[in-house]
């Protein structure tokens, strides 16, 4: 509680002055036309003449409505008179009270200090029926942004009438917070449900996430429509109309409903680049002519985005070529079911910044957002630049909008003015999963991605399960401000038992520093250093390998690894379309315990879906690991077959292996894994399929020949059922081997809640 207190001439005098900058044009004394103001206790007289405009020669009615409207307008005032003598106007008003105190009772989430700051953010500081309303819709919008949706408010007004003051006291009923019960879509022909609700911001809870955040707010739900509705766009459908509507339950939970409307799909028909005043070379129109084509090619649907990053390709060919003033204008014609896109490419004069100013980064530090500048105070800039620079702070995925304006200074010079509008940025999710293939397995998580406005991310990640239990921390910031490389710390502290598959337990702890940078939209490059400390703890020593006893107590390894990753599989649970690629290469140096190796891994997926419930998909991998010194591999650095990339075979059931407790695998890998899914539910929100495989695999080559080794391909076949419930996706699956060994462990039933990969 506390005390609100004015001085109520000054502020009238304040608020009267404003109205006279805003609507006074002429003088508003008159020599022929006389004034007289009654029931003014606490404003001037001449203030409230102030206000008056267009002051007539003689008394007249029409005129005094003017004088009522616009003393209305001031919202200084309950009621107002006009009488009449000759020659005079006699205005007779009644002050609203002043606010002299506010009180809050019954509030929780907003403590009182919040709510005085909405009380001097609205001015709410005279008492009167628009301006209290206003009030309470402000407070009830800062309640329905953390979830509270039924907040009821009322208020209990004292007026002393001695000074035309009142006290106030708002009893709010905050309720509690509204729940997501469930998100339903309609009408989505060509995109899976699962893929619209992984891009959304309102979430429901589920297995794999039982810490969601699914607090319904009004204002996520308006975003998610624009979500929807671009994301549509960007696959050719320019026409789509998104609707939401909400379901209000009685256990103050809503079901979500989007329709979407999906309209014709549009293809990109041409692009013509146009260079009247010449100033491209032969080289750079050429260059700029064979990339048009190439990327038409590739073109299933019209992009926005594609043709955005296409764009930005022909700026840096031009930039290359040393012309830097200069803007591509982009025009498109749509013709039926087909866009035309003409990019006009003009030079322009240069324009050069004398400040760059941002605002709305109240959390974020400035040098977050300066560092992604391409340019600086005096620096010539175009509308490209600007254009680029937009669309890379909005890729930190730190604001919720981004928005530059120009402001001319003269003729050469402008300031540029970033505005940002700053989002939620950390989660806190926990999981669980439950199988035939890991037990049951809890997953915790925490991830920020701007650690007290820094910039920098965090994640840490705990999982436990029967025989596996993991922390990790990764922290990752921009490595320098000349370049979009991110460089990484982690550490990683692991607990393997192999008790029943190799006759060892495992403990590892790593430590290293790694860059990361994307190459392109699509592709990624990371390389990391790391330094490992293993801990073989044996469990049986009559039946672990060789090397496994060789190995037994500490180990040190220094690592260097290559990744790259290359993927257009479209969000969500359900993977349909796209293609994924991933080449892992690790150097084990030979200064490690193990005296050095080079492992390589290649996983190959693709995914095509001839209708909405037919998908086909395809995944391989190869790998192979050899020793820098002749000696043999380690069998956790080995690779094995079973479980999810071999079904119909347990994890470590396929393969070289000294008996049932001494899986050896080998230091080649081939698998692959073959699939038909076809959707039988009509519930395209939580859809169930049946699901036909075939997989092939084969383990091979060790130094020392295990007691059961002879390099056979293994092969399975076998159906299953995947459910995408609203706990989470669950899944069954018979698989059958066809070709195994009588020294195979087979598992022809797998069950999976969280976890059907």
């Amino acid at each position: 509680m506390k005390k609100l207190k004015t001085n109520c001439k000054i502020f009238r005098y304040i608020i009267c002055s404003i109205f006279l900058i805003l609507f006074s044009t002429k003088s508003v004394t008159s020599s022929e036309v006389l004034f007289t103001i009654k029931g003014n206790k606490f404003t001037d007289s001449e203030v409230i003449l102030s206000l008056l405009k267009e002051i007539p020669k003689d008394t007249n009615i029409d005129y005094s409505n003017d004088i009522i409207k616009t003393l209305n307008e001031s919202n200084l005032f309950s009621n107002i008179e006009i009488q009449f003598e000759e020659k005079k106007y006699i205005i007779i008003v009644q002050e609203f009270p002043n606010i002299n105190q506010i009180k809050f009772i019954n509030n929780d989430r907003l403590k009182d200090e919040d709510l005085e700051t909405i009380v001097n953010e609205t001015n709410f500081n005279i008492y009167n029926l628009q301006k209290t309303n206003l009030f309470i819709d402000e407070i009830k919008k800062i309640y329905q942004s953390f979830g509270y949706n039924n907040v009821k408010i009322s208020y209990e007004e004292k007026i002393n009438n001695e000074n035309n003051s009142v006290n106030l006291i708002f009893d709010i009923k905050e309720g509690t917070i509204t729940k997501i019960n469930s998100i339903n879509i309609q009408g989505n022909n060509s995109i899976s449900a699962q893929e619209i609700i992984s891009i959304i911001n309102s979430k429901t809870k589920s297995l794999r996430n039982i810490f969601a955040n699914n607090n319904f707010k009004p204002t996520i739900l308006v975003r998610d429509n624009f979500i929807i509705s671009a994301y549509y766009k960007d696959k050719g459908f320019i026409d789509v109309d998104v609707q939401s509507k909400v379901e209000y339950l009685k256990n103050n939970k809503v079901n979500i409903y989007f329709t979407i409307n999906e309209g014709n799909i549009y293809s990109l028909s041409s692009i013509n680049i146009s260079d009247n005043q010449n100033i491209l070379s032969k080289t750079s129109r050429d260059l700029i002519k064979s990339k048009r084509d190439k990327f038409i090619s590739s073109q299933n649907y019209f992009s926005a985005s594609n043709i955005k990053d296409f764009r930005n390709e022909i700026s840096n060919i031009i930039i290359n070529s040393g012309i830097d003033f200069f803007e591509i204008n982009t025009l498109d014609q749509v013709d039926e079911n087909k866009v035309n896109i003409l990019l006009e490419i003009i030079p322009i004069n240069p324009k050069y910044t004398k400040n760059i100013n941002i605002v709305g980064n109240n959390r974020t530090y400035d040098y977050v957002i300066r560092r992604e500048l391409d340019i600086a105070e005096g620096d010539a800039f175009s509308v490209s630049q600007l254009k680029n620079l937009r669309n890379k702070l909005v890729d930190l995925n730190l604001f919720e909008s981004v928005n530059i304006k120009e402001e001319a200074v003269d003729d050469s010079f402008s300031n540029l003015i970033i505005e940002v509008k700053e989002k939620q940025t950390g989660s806190f999710n926990a999981g669980v999963s439950v199988g035939t293939l890991d037990g049951f397995a809890i997953v915790t998580g925490l991830k920020e991605r701007n650690f007290y406005g820094t910039g920098r991310s965090l994640d840490v990640l705990l999982n436990t399960s029967d025989d596996n239990n993991e922390l990790k921390i990764v922290t990752s910031d921009r490595l320098s401000y000349e370049n979009e490389i991110d460089i990484r710390y982690k550490i990683n502290y692991k607990q393997r038992d192999y008790s029943e598959s190799s006759s060892y337990k495992l403990d590892t702890f790593s430590s290293g520093v790694g860059i990361g940078y994307k190459i392109n939209q699509n592709f990624f490059h990371n390389f990391d250093l790391e330094y490992v400390l293993k801990d073989y703890n044996i469990t049986n020593s009559s039946t672990a390998s060789q090397s496994i006893l060789d190995s037994s107590g500490g180990n040190m390894s220094y690592l260097i690894k290559n990744n790259f990753r290359f993927s257009t599989l479209n969000p969500g649970f359900v993977s349909r379309s796209g293609n994924y690629i991933n080449f892992n290469n690790t150097i084990e140096t030979p200064t490690s315990s193990g005296n050095g190796y080079i492992r390589n891994i290649v996983t190959l997926k693709k995914y095509y879906s001839s209708s909405s419930k037919n998908i086909f998909g395809i995944q391989s991998r190869i790998g192979n690991i050899f020793s820098l010194n002749n000696n043999d591999i380690l069998t956790d650095d080995k690779f094995a077959l079973g479980g999810r990339w071999l079904r119909g075979f347990d994890n470590y059931g396929a393969g070289p292996r000294n008996s049932r407790t001494s899986y050896i695998g080998g230091n080649n890998l081939f698998v692959t894994k073959l699939d038909y899914s076809y959707e039988i539910s009509n519930n395209s929100n939580f859809p169930i399929f049946l699901n036909l495989f075939n997989d092939y695999g084969l383990v091979w080559e060790n130094k020392t020949k295990p007691t059961n080794n002879d390099n056979s391909l293994r092969s399975s076949a076998g159906f299953g059922i995947r459910y995408y419930s609203p706990i989470g996706p669950i899944g069954f699956s018979w698989g059958f081997p066809i070709m195994d060994k009588e020294y195979d462990i087979k598992r022809m039933f797998i069950f999976s809640i969280g976890n059907i990969d």
